[in-house]
C-alpha cells in the first residue's frame, strides 16, 4: 500500500488477493472475481486490509476483515450514495419471467371471464323458472331471486305431491313431533293413520306409474281474454291401466287460467284418447312451453307420479283489439304511386278502366284480341295508376311513474281479484297505459287494413321496431305478433330514433301517434315530426299532462272495455 492513494497488495498478490483492490482514504473497495455485493471502506488514514468473506442481508451488505488482528464488521446500507454500483450488477428481470407473468394474468382473467359467464348463465336459468310453468320473456324487468325461489319450491312440491297434500304436510309434522315427543298422547293413533295412508298411496302409485306418449297440439294464435283449447293425443305404453290422470298442471298457475282441466279417469293398457282443456290467457307476450306432462294422482291423491316429456313449444297471445267504426286521419294525406311499387307487381299496380280502339304507339300487350276479334278492329285495354295512402304508427313505450308505497289495501285487493280470476297474485310488471296502447295500436291497424292502407308500424324501444303491412307484405297477424312482444321500456326512447327513421316518416306525410305522457322530450320529438311535414295525429294515454290542441285524450279503463269505438 503507499500513502493514502496507494495500492494494496495481499496474499493474492497485485490487486488480486482474494479478489480484492483497494484505495486508501477517499477510496473504494469492490470485489472482482468471486465476489457478488459491494461494500465501501472509509478510512483517514493508511491501514492494512485482508479481505475474507463478503455476507449478503436483506437490508445490507456485510464486509467482514481484519484490521491489526481485529475483527470488525462494517454494515454498508444498500442505497448509500458512497456506492458507486456497476450497471451490469444490476439485475434485470428476463424475458422468460416477463412472457410468464403475462401469461399468467391471461389465464387469470380468462377463467374470471368463463366463471362470470357460467354464473350469469346460471342465475339466468334460475330465474326463468322451473320448466312446468310457462316462461315469458322478462326483457329489462327486474327479476327477484326471492320469487324464483318460491316458483322452484312449488314446481318441486307439486311434483311429489298434490297441493291439498302439500299444504297439509306441515300440520302433519307437527302432529308426528307431539306423538314422538309424548308416545302416551292420543294424537297418535292419527298420526298412525295419515302414515298408513300415505304409505299405500306411494306404494300403489308406484305400481300403477304411468307412462305414456303424449302430443300437445296448440293453436297458432290467441288473444288475451279469449279462451281457447288445447288438444292431447294420449297413448298407453304399459300392460297395467293408468288412473286418475292430470295433463299440465303448472299451465293454469300463472300467466294463464284453467277453465276446464284436462283431464282423464282411465286409460287401459295400450289404449289411445285425445282429450283437450280450455284455457284462458291473462296477458298478452310469446310464451315458452318447455314440458309436458301427465300426473297421476292413484288412489287418495296424495303423491303423484308422473310422466313427463321436454318440450320446446311457443304460444303466442295477442293484446286485446276492439273494432272501430270510425277514425279519421289527419289532413294533408300523400298519396303514393311510389309506394306500390315496393309492395306490388307491375302488373298489379294498375287498375283496369275499360277498353277502347287502338292509337297508334299503344303497347300491343294490351291488345284485348277477344274484342277486337269481335267488332273486327283491333280494341286495347286501358289502366288508370293507383294511388294509396301510407301511414305511419308510432307506439311509445316509455312510462314514468313515481313509485307508491307498500299498502295493505292492495295488496287485498290484489288477492282478492286473483281468486276472482282477474289479475295476478303478485305485481308482474305491467303497465296498464302500455297495455292499452298497444289495444289501441292494433284496433287502429286493422281498420286502416280493412280500408286498403298501407301501414308503417314503428315501436320505439331499445330496438326500435319496424313492420310493413297491407298489401300483400304482411298480414293483421304479424303486425299483432310484433305487439304481442313490446316490452316497457325504463327510460323514454322516442329520440333515440334515427335520422332515417325521421326522414322515411316525412315520407309518408301523415302519423298517428299514441304516447304515455307529454313531456319535454316527446314535445320535442313531435315538434321533429311537424318540421319535417308530417301532419301528426295525437292520441295520448293518461291525463294529468299539458296538452296542444286536436289532442285526444282516452283512459286505459276506456280502451280495455272496447268503449272506444271512434277517434
Amino acid at each position: 500500500m503507499q500513502g493514502a492513494g496507494g495500492r494494496v497488495q495481499g496474499a493474492g498478490g497485485r490487486g488480486q488477493g482474494a479478489g480484492c483492490r483497494g484505495q486508501g482514504a477517499g477510496g473504494s473497495f469492490f470485489t472482482t472475481k468471486g465476489t457478488k455485493k459491494l461494500g465501501v471502506c472509509w478510512r483517514p488514514e493508511p491501514i492494512v486490509i485482508s479481505c475474507q468473506a463478503v455476507h449478503q442481508s436483506p437490508s445490507s451488505i456485510v464486509l467482514v476483515h481484519k484490521v491489526h488482528k481485529v475483527n470488525r464488521v462494517h454494515k454498508v446500507p444498500r442505497q448509500s450514495s458512497l456506492v458507486n454500483r456497476p450497471s451490469s450488477i444490476v439485475q434485470k428481470p428476463s424475458s422468460k419471467n416477463k412472457k410468464l407473468s403475462h401469461s399468467s394474468t391471461k389465464f387469470f382473467m380468462s377463467c374470471f371471464f368463463v366463471i362470470t359467464r357460467v354464473y350469469q348463465r346460471g342465475m339466468s336459468w334460475y330465474l326463468d323458472g322451473p320448466r312446468c310453468y310457462p316462461r315469458r320473456p322478462a326483457g329489462r324487468r327486474y327479476r327477484s331471486p326471492a320469487l324464483a325461489t318460491f316458483w322452484w319450491l312449488l314446481g318441486w312440491g307439486t311434483r311429489l305431491f298434490s297441493l291439498p297434500a302439500l299444504l297439509m304436510l306441515p300440520v302433519a309434522n307437527l302432529f308426528l313431533l307431539h306423538s314422538i315427543l309424548q308416545p302416551e298422547a292420543r294424537v297418535r293413533m292419527l298420526v298412525l293413520v295419515m302414515l298408513a295412508l300415505l304409505l299405500t298411496d306411494f306404494i300403489l302409485g308406484c305400481i300403477f306409474w304411468p307412462r305414456l306418449k303424449i302430443k300437445r297440439i296448440l293453436p297458432e294464435r290467441v288473444c288475451v281474454g279469449q279462451p281457447f283449447q288445447i288438444e292431447y293425443h294420449l297413448e298407453n305404453c304399459r300392460r297395467l291401466p293408468a288412473l286418475s290422470l292430470e295433463l299440465d298442471a303448472g299451465l293454469g298457475v300463472h300467466w294463464f287460467r284453467c277453465l276446464k282441466a284436462p283431464a282423464l279417469k282411465m286409460l287401459n293398457a295400450g289404449e289411445s284418447h285425445i282429450i283437450s282443456g280450455s284455457f284462458l290467457a291473462k296477458q298478452r307476450g310469446k310464451y315458452f312451453l318447455g314440458q309436458l306432462s301427465a300426473m297421476s294422482g292413484f288412489p287418495f291423491s296424495i303423491c303423484r307420479h308422473s310422466s313427463i316429456r321436454k318440450s320446446s313449444e311457443y304460444l303466442i297471445v295477442h293484446p286485446p283489439c276492439h273494432s272501430l267504426r270510425e277514425l279519421r286521419l289527419p289532413a294533408g294525406v300523400k298519396l303514393q304511386k311510389s309506394g306500390l311499387e315496393r309492395v306490388m307487381k307491375v302488373s298489379e299496380a294498375m287498375e283496369f278502366q275499360g277498353c277502347r280502339d287502338y292509337r297508334e304507339g299503344d303497347n300491343p300487350r294490351h291488345i284485348h284480341w277477344r274484342s277486337s276479334a269481335r267488332r273486327g278492329d283491333l280494341v286495347v285495354r286501358e289502366f288508370q295508376d293507383e294511388y294509396l295512402s301510407r301511414t305511419a304508427l308510432i307506439v311509445d313505450t316509455c312510462l314514468r311513474r313515481p313509485k307508491r308505497r307498500p299498502s295493505l289495501f292492495r295488496a287485498t285487493k290484489q288477492i282478492l281479484d286473483f281468486f276472482k280470476g282477474k289479475g295476478m297474485l303478485w305485481p308482474d310488471g305491467t303497465v296498464p297505459e302500455l297495455e292499452a296502447a298497444l289495444s289501441l295500436a292494433a284496433a287502429i291497424a286493422e281498420f286502416l287494413l280493412k280500408g286498403e292502407c298501407l301501414i308503417d308500424l314503428f315501436a320505439a324501444g331499445k330496438d326500435v321496431r319496424h313492420l310493413q303491412a297491407g298489401r300483400q307484405v304482411a298480414t293483421l297477424k304479424t303486425l299483432l305478433d310484433i305487439l304481442s312482444e313490446i316490452e316497457p321500456e325504463p327510460s323514454p326512447s322516442l329520440q333515440e330514433l334515427k335520422e332515417e327513421v325521421f326522414e322515411e316518416i316525412g315520407g309518408l306525410g301523415n302519423a298517428i301517434v299514441i304516447l304515455l305522457g307529454y313531456d319535454q322530450e316527446r314535445r320535442d320529438f313531435v315538434a321533429k315530426l311537424q318540421e319535417r311535414g308530417v301532419s301528426v295525429k295525437l292520441l295520448l294515454i293518461g291525463d294529468g299532462w299539458p296538452v296542444p290542441e286536436n289532442t285526444t285524450v282516452l283512459t286505459a279503463d276506456d280502451i280495455m272495455a272496447g268503449r272506444v269505438v271512434s277517434l
